[in-house]
Protein backbone atom coordinates (compact mmCIF):
# COMPACT_ATOMS: atom_id res chain seq x y z
CA UNK A 1 0.00 0.00 0.00
CA UNK A 2 3.02 2.29 0.52
CA UNK A 3 3.73 2.64 -3.21
CA UNK A 4 0.03 3.13 -4.04
CA UNK A 5 -0.30 5.87 -1.42
CA UNK A 6 2.84 7.66 -2.60
CA UNK A 7 1.99 7.49 -6.32
CA UNK A 8 -1.68 8.35 -5.90
CA UNK A 9 -0.86 11.10 -3.42
CA UNK A 10 1.76 12.70 -5.69
CA UNK A 11 -0.58 12.45 -8.69
CA UNK A 12 -3.36 14.19 -6.79
CA UNK A 13 -1.02 16.94 -5.59
CA UNK A 14 0.23 17.65 -9.10
CA UNK A 15 -2.70 16.87 -11.42
CA UNK A 16 -5.89 16.54 -9.33
CA UNK A 17 -7.64 19.40 -11.12
CA UNK A 18 -6.19 18.84 -14.58
CA UNK A 19 -7.03 15.12 -14.68
CA UNK A 20 -10.52 15.18 -13.20
CA UNK A 21 -11.06 11.48 -13.91
CA UNK A 22 -7.98 10.75 -11.77
CA UNK A 23 -9.44 12.83 -8.94
CA UNK A 24 -12.68 10.83 -9.10
CA UNK A 25 -10.86 7.51 -9.45
CA UNK A 26 -8.74 8.39 -6.39
CA UNK A 27 -11.86 9.31 -4.43
CA UNK A 28 -13.39 5.98 -5.42
CA UNK A 29 -10.25 4.05 -4.52
CA UNK A 30 -9.99 5.70 -1.10
CA UNK A 31 -13.66 5.06 -0.37
CA UNK A 32 -13.47 1.42 -1.47
CA UNK A 33 -10.30 0.91 0.57
CA UNK A 34 -11.86 2.47 3.69
CA UNK A 35 -15.03 0.40 3.35
CA UNK A 36 -13.07 -2.82 2.88
CA UNK A 37 -10.79 -2.03 5.83
CA UNK A 38 -13.80 -1.42 8.08
CA UNK A 39 -15.10 -4.89 7.19
CA UNK A 40 -11.87 -6.87 6.91
CA UNK A 41 -8.22 -6.12 7.60
CA UNK A 42 -7.11 -8.01 4.47
CA UNK A 43 -4.98 -5.60 2.43
CA UNK A 44 -5.54 -7.45 -0.85
CA UNK A 45 -9.32 -7.24 -0.43
CA UNK A 46 -8.94 -3.51 0.29
CA UNK A 47 -6.92 -2.97 -2.87
CA UNK A 48 -9.36 -4.95 -5.02
CA UNK A 49 -12.41 -3.14 -3.65
CA UNK A 50 -10.57 0.17 -4.04
CA UNK A 51 -9.75 -0.60 -7.67
CA UNK A 52 -13.38 -1.52 -8.41
CA UNK A 53 -14.58 1.77 -6.89
CA UNK A 54 -11.84 3.65 -8.79
CA UNK A 55 -12.89 2.17 -12.13
CA UNK A 56 -16.54 3.01 -11.45
CA UNK A 57 -15.54 6.56 -10.51
CA UNK A 58 -13.37 7.03 -13.61
CA UNK A 59 -16.16 5.73 -15.87
CA UNK A 60 -18.61 8.13 -14.22
CA UNK A 61 -16.16 10.98 -14.81
CA UNK A 62 -15.84 10.19 -18.49
CA UNK A 63 -19.49 9.45 -19.34
CA UNK A 64 -21.59 11.29 -16.73
CA UNK A 65 -19.50 14.30 -15.75
CA UNK A 66 -22.19 16.31 -13.93
CA UNK A 67 -23.20 13.35 -11.75
CA UNK A 68 -19.56 12.43 -11.29
CA UNK A 69 -18.78 15.91 -9.96
CA UNK A 70 -21.26 15.52 -7.10
CA UNK A 71 -20.22 11.93 -6.41
CA UNK A 72 -16.54 12.89 -6.43
CA UNK A 73 -17.13 15.78 -4.06
CA UNK A 74 -19.00 13.48 -1.71
CA UNK A 75 -16.45 10.65 -1.86
CA UNK A 76 -13.36 12.84 -1.58
CA UNK A 77 -14.90 15.10 1.06
CA UNK A 78 -15.82 12.06 3.15
CA UNK A 79 -12.46 10.36 2.63
CA UNK A 80 -10.45 13.48 3.42
CA UNK A 81 -12.42 14.31 6.58
CA UNK A 82 -12.23 10.69 7.75
CA UNK A 83 -8.48 10.67 7.04
CA UNK A 84 -8.04 13.86 9.06
CA UNK A 85 -10.18 12.42 11.86
CA UNK A 86 -7.89 9.38 11.84
CA UNK A 87 -5.00 11.61 12.86
CA UNK A 88 -6.92 12.18 16.09
CA UNK A 89 -8.08 8.58 16.48
CA UNK A 90 -11.70 9.35 15.56
CA UNK A 91 -12.00 6.99 12.60
CA UNK A 92 -13.74 4.01 14.23
CA UNK A 93 -17.32 2.83 14.59
CA UNK A 94 -20.35 5.08 14.29
CA UNK A 95 -18.24 8.24 14.63
CA UNK A 96 -16.39 7.29 11.41
CA UNK A 97 -19.63 6.99 9.45
CA UNK A 98 -20.94 10.31 10.79
CA UNK A 99 -17.64 12.05 10.00
CA UNK A 100 -17.66 10.52 6.52
CA UNK A 101 -21.23 11.66 5.85
CA UNK A 102 -20.55 15.20 7.07
CA UNK A 103 -17.40 15.43 4.95
CA UNK A 104 -19.21 13.92 1.98
CA UNK A 105 -22.15 16.31 2.11
CA UNK A 106 -19.81 19.26 2.59
CA UNK A 107 -17.61 18.12 -0.29
CA UNK A 108 -20.59 17.67 -2.64
CA UNK A 109 -21.99 21.11 -1.81
CA UNK A 110 -18.64 22.85 -2.14
CA UNK A 111 -17.65 21.17 -5.39
CA UNK A 112 -20.96 22.17 -6.94
CA UNK A 113 -20.41 25.82 -5.98
CA UNK A 114 -16.69 26.29 -6.56
CA UNK A 115 -15.64 23.44 -8.85
CA UNK A 116 -12.03 24.30 -9.77
CA UNK A 117 -10.99 25.52 -6.33
CA UNK A 118 -12.67 22.69 -4.47
CA UNK A 119 -11.01 20.12 -6.74
CA UNK A 120 -7.67 21.81 -6.06
CA UNK A 121 -8.24 21.91 -2.28
CA UNK A 122 -9.64 18.38 -1.98
CA UNK A 123 -7.04 16.81 -4.27
CA UNK A 124 -4.28 18.65 -2.38
CA UNK A 125 -5.71 17.51 0.96
CA UNK A 126 -6.16 13.97 -0.29
CA UNK A 127 -2.71 13.82 -1.88
CA UNK A 128 -1.02 15.21 1.23
CA UNK A 129 -2.94 12.79 3.48
CA UNK A 130 -2.00 9.79 1.32
CA UNK A 131 1.68 10.68 1.30
CA UNK A 132 1.85 11.40 5.03
CA UNK A 133 -0.10 8.20 5.77
CA UNK A 134 2.47 6.21 3.78
CA UNK A 135 5.34 7.58 5.86
CA UNK A 136 5.92 6.52 9.46
CA UNK A 137 6.46 9.85 11.16
CA UNK A 138 5.77 11.21 14.62
CA UNK A 139 2.67 13.45 14.85
CA UNK A 140 4.34 16.89 14.89
CA UNK A 141 6.53 16.07 11.88
CA UNK A 142 3.61 14.41 10.06
CA UNK A 143 1.46 17.51 10.62
CA UNK A 144 4.22 19.80 9.36
CA UNK A 145 4.81 17.72 6.23
CA UNK A 146 1.05 17.45 5.66
CA UNK A 147 0.66 21.25 5.72
CA UNK A 148 3.68 21.72 3.46
CA UNK A 149 2.41 19.19 0.90
CA UNK A 150 -1.09 20.67 1.05
CA UNK A 151 0.26 24.15 0.28
CA UNK A 152 2.53 22.74 -2.44
CA UNK A 153 -0.45 21.06 -4.14
CA UNK A 154 -2.48 24.26 -4.06
CA UNK A 155 0.38 26.32 -5.49
CA UNK A 156 1.16 23.85 -8.30
CA UNK A 157 -2.44 23.33 -9.37
CA UNK A 158 -3.54 26.97 -9.06
CA UNK A 159 -0.51 28.19 -11.02
CA UNK A 160 -1.45 25.73 -13.76
CA UNK A 161 -4.99 27.16 -13.71
CA UNK A 162 -3.62 30.72 -13.99
CA UNK A 163 -1.43 29.73 -16.98
CA UNK A 164 -4.50 28.31 -18.69
CA UNK A 165 -6.48 31.51 -18.00
CA UNK A 166 -3.68 33.67 -19.47
CA UNK A 167 -3.51 31.58 -22.63
CA UNK A 168 -7.28 31.79 -23.05
CA UNK A 169 -7.34 35.60 -22.76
Amino acid sequence: MLIINLLLGASLLLWGRKLFWLFIAAAGFLTGWQIAQSITQNELVGIIVGIVFAVIGALLAVFLKSIAIGVAGFLMGGSVLLGLAGMFGLNHGLAAWIIYLVGGIGGAILIGMFFDWVVILLSSLGGAALIVDALTLNRPLAALIFVGLFIFGIVVQSSDMKKKDRKGS
